[in-house]
This record gives structure tokens, C-alpha cells and sequence, in this order.
């Protein structure tokens, strides 16, 4: 109910305080009395104040100054749950139901695992691993849909702190799950009944699927950008990409469908090429005009949730088959939404993908930080799809945020900065 939100383009700071109107006067002191809510603004304010202007600017870099450990570097290695000639199985599994009519589409995953430990001094809070290795991330995968989400009971790392509970979604997602927002005037038509449009809103959702990796060779810039373009190129036009989206799209359609106006859901983009850090993706949007009189942002998440894009087609079927082919293992946040909800009836989530999740270990010794990182990533299985490129694509969705990890714990562990190394495909290991 509390926010402190930061204007990129103005360089101006908000701080954003939810108030109980109808607070008795006795509880005037209370966390949501109108009193309790303008005291914190002015801290936030006078805090900020004391820190220097920051307007126009934003820290270059305020991460924590970790211990390096003088033993030298560290490597990490990442860990299929399952592995690479169970993962071809589970796409022969894949194709079988499709044969037998069960699906036509399904979202095949799976989960690296790796720990690490790095050096931790006891004034330190054990939020700031994970925040600092968030940071490194949306420098080395910037994404549109970056979010970063911490829960922990007790933020100090000593004798009396515990790890129970305590979690970390670090999440570069180029996909946006679902938003909910006011159209822009004179954009839509309303039923001559209605007195305004105060109540409409437009429901968007932009399913990712097809993803091929950026070109990273060392051939003079204008010759590189040919080959990356090719590289879009061939994505636009593959005939096992565009069938993937399709079906994805037909799905969201009838999902939105369910919950907007009738006849209003359609797709003003479909299978259009997106261009991030590391990869090309191919992305739709769909797109359906909600009576907020009638529904609101809940209902939306109900209608779709789980995001089509992560499950495959049709939806309940397929997501029975998938608990069988992922053995029953939780895919926790991953594949799952983050994002905010907002008093006026706008939302907009992500799906939680090209993230890590992290939790810490216990430590007896309380003189360093052991942690536990779980990077999901899979992809759609369609008749088409050939289960050596499959496994492939799977490695490549999870690279940037694997590389990122590595990378951090090697600059924390006394590693250089890294210059000329690359993440090896088969062990997710950083390799001069």
C-alpha cells in the first residue's frame, strides 16, 4: 500500500501512500490512517532530500561491496532436474499425445539448479545478494518486463536470523502476461446507454512463441547486423514458429473472450518480431475491450490464468499431461505472473520467465552465504518440433540468466571482470 516509484524520463521521484478514510480518530496512529500515511511521505522525502538531488540521474552503481574470497574464483554449474536424454523423452511423450489427439501444443520445462556460496559479512542484509545480482542482470539481459521481488522475515545474516521463507524472483521477462488499462479517447465506441467511458477498459495479453539466439560473431559490425537480421528473418517465416503462435493466440482469444465485451477481442499484431539483448522472439497481441461495471483486473487473471503461453493447447488437458511429463515437480514463480494491480482498476503482469530464483541455505557458521538458484525454461512441443533443437532452445532461454549468475559470483569470488568468456552450452559454465 506503500510505494516509492521513480519517473525515468522526468527524473522526478513519487512517493505513493494508501490512506483508510475512515479511520477512527483514536487510531489515528495506525499504519493506514491518513496521518501515519503523510508522516511517511515527508520521511521518504526528507531521506531522500539528505541524499542529494538525484533528479535527471540515477546512481551508476549503489550495489553492496561484497567480500572477495582470496581462495580465487568460483565456477557454478547448473543442473538439469531432469536430464537431457530424459528431456528428449518427455518430447517423444510430447508427440505421442499430440498423435493421439490429447493436445496440439505443449510447453515442455524444466528446472537448472545450482548453489553457491559467496562471502557475507554480518552488517550486511541477505537481501542484498539477490539484488545485486538483479541488477547485474538488466544490465547484461535487459528486458521490458523486469521485475524483482524479495520476501524474507529477518534481513540480517547472523545467529538469530533464519532462511525459512525467505525467496527471491530476479526476473528479466520479455513477456507481458496480461494488462488491463484505460483506452485512449475517442478510441473506442460506446453503447449509446452508457453515460462515459469511465468503466472501459482495454484488456491486452502478448503471447511469446518462437525464440532463435541473437548473432554474436566477431565479423565487422555491418556484416554482423546482416546475419543477425537474417537470423529475424528466418524466424518470421518458420513454419513450426508461426505454428506454435498461432495456436497460442487462438487460445488467448478464447481466454480474453470469455471475460471482454463480445465481438471485441481481436489481434492487432500477429506473430510481429521483437529484438532483445540475446534473442529474436516472435510475439502477437490480442487485445478485447473489458466493461469494468461488470468485471475488473481479478477476473481478467481468472479467465487466463495460467498464461497459454506456458501451458500449450488445450489448456486443462494439456496441463494434466505436463504434470505426468515434469514428474510432478513445482515450477514454483516460474511460468506464473508478477506485476501490479493498481486502486484504479489498471493492471499489467508479466510471465515470469528468463529469471532465477533464489533462496538461501543455512549456514552454522554465519561467515558466509550459501545460495540455491533455480532458473526454469523449456518450450512449446509441436508436431513439428525435433527434439535435439528443442533441448537446444531450452539451454538458450536459460543462458542469459545462467551467465549472469556465474558471472556475479565469479566478480565476488576475486574472478576478473570477465572480458572474452562465454557460458558453455552443455554445462552453463562460464569458459575463457
Amino acid at each position: 500500500d506503500r510505494s516509492l516509484v521513480y519517473d525515468h524520463k522526468t527524473g522526478d521521484w513519487y512517493a505513493i501512500g494508501v490512506a483508510d478514510n475512515v479511520t477512527p480518530v483514536a487510531d489515528h496512529h495506525k499504519r493506514n490512517s491518513s496521518n501515519d500515511t503523510i508522516s511517511w511521505i515527508h520521511s521518504v522525502k526528507n531521506a531522500l532530500s539528505s541524499m542529494g538531488s538525484s533528479k535527471g540521474r540515477v546512481a551508476q552503481d549503489s550495489a553492496p561491496t561484497l567480500t572477495n574470497n582470496p581462495q580465487g574464483k568460483k565456477k557454478v554449474s547448473f543442473i538439469p532436474n531432469r536430464s537431457k536424454e530424459t528431456y528428449q523423452k518427455d518430447i517423444s511423450r510430447s508427440h505421442e499425445e499430440i498423435r493421439n489427439g490429447e493436445s496440439y501444443e505443449l510447453c515442455v520445462t524444466n528446472q537448472l539448479e545450482a548453489e553457491f556460496e559467496v562471502s557475507l559479512p554480518k552488517s550486511k542484509n541477505i537481501h542484498e545478494v539477490p539484488l545485486s545480482i538483479y541488477r547485474l542482470l538488466r544490465e547484461k539481459n535487459p528486458a521490458p518486463f523486469s521485475a524483482y521481488m524479495g520476501f524474507y522475515r529477518d534481513g540480517r545474516l547472523d545467529s538469530s536470523s533464519s532462511s525459512s521463507g525467505a525467496v527471491s524472483i530476479c526476473c528479466s521477462s520479455p513477456e507481458r502476461f496480461l494488462s488491463v488499462k484505460k483506452p485512449q479517447p475517442g478510441t473506442i465506441k460506446c453503447d449509446r446507454s452508457r453515460n462515459s467511458t469511465a468503466k472501459i477498459f482495454i484488456a491486452e495479453s502478448k503471447p511469446i512463441k518462437g525464440t532463435a539466439s541473437r548473432y554474436t560473431g566477431d565479423e565487422p559490425t555491418e556484416i554482423a547486423k546482416k546475419i543477425d537480421s537474417k537470423i529475424a528473418a528466418d524466424l518470421k517465416e518458420s513454419v513450426k514458429d508461426k505454428a506454435e503462435n498461432l495456436m497460442i493466440v487462438d487460445l488467448l482469444r478464447n481466454d480474453l473472450g470469455r471475460i471482454c465485451e463480445v465481438g471485441s477481442v481481436h489481434v492487432p499484431k500477429l506473430m510481429h518480431i521483437e529484438t532483445y539483448a540475446t534473442v529474436h522472439q516472435m510475439v502477437s497481441t490480442v487485445r478485447g475491450t473489458l466493461d469494468g461495471e461488470k468485471n475488473n483486473a481479478i477476473d481478467v487473471i481468472e479467465a487466463c490464468f495460467p498464461g497459454g503461453s506456458m501451458t500449450g493447447a488445450p489448456k486443462q488437458r494439456t496441463m494434466e499431461i505436463l504434470e505426468e511429463i515434469e514428474q510432478g515437480v513445482s515450477r514454483g514463480p516460474y511460468s506464473g505472473c508478477l506485476g501490479y494491480i493498481s486502486l484504479n482498476g489498471c493492471m499489467d503482469m508479466n510471465i515470469i520467465i528468463r529469471s532465477a530464483i533464489l533462496t538461501p541455505m543455512h549456514d552454522d557458521k554465519n561467515t558466509a552465504s550459501r545460495w540455491k538458484a533455480s532458473v526454469g525454461c523449456g518450450g512449446a512441443i509441436t508436431a513439428l518440433s525435433v527434439s535435439e533443437d528443442e533441448y537446444q532452445e531450452m539451454l538458450l532461454k536459460s543462458r542469459a540468466v545462467c551467465g549472469t549468475i556465474c558471472e556475479w559470483v565469479e566478480r565476488v569470488s576475486g574472478g576478473d571482470e570477465g572480458n572474452g568468456r562465454r557460458l558453455d552450452e552443455e554445462t552453463n559454465e562460464i569458459i575463457s
